[in-house]
């Protein structure tokens, strides 16, 4: 696969993880709920600017061409 397709994927994985996110984790009730939380938040936020970096350096490939 490509540096675009995969940078796609990312994106949309980024997405459902924070969809993920404000669907589950409403009210932090225990330290554990605290600690998925700010994994979940914080590895949608992670995927999502590997994928826009991916996109952007396909892009720029591609306009070289």
């Amino acid at each position: 696969m490509n540096n675009g397709k995969i940078g796609i994927l990312m994106i949309i994985l980024g997405n459902i993880l924070y969809l993920a996110y404000t669907l589950f984790c409403g009210n932090e009730a225990t330290t554990f709920s605290e600690f998925s939380s700010g994994l979940l938040l914080g590895l949608s936020i992670g995927v999502n600017l590997i994928g826009i970096i991916l996109l952007v350096i396909y892009i720029s490939k591609n306009e070289k061409k």
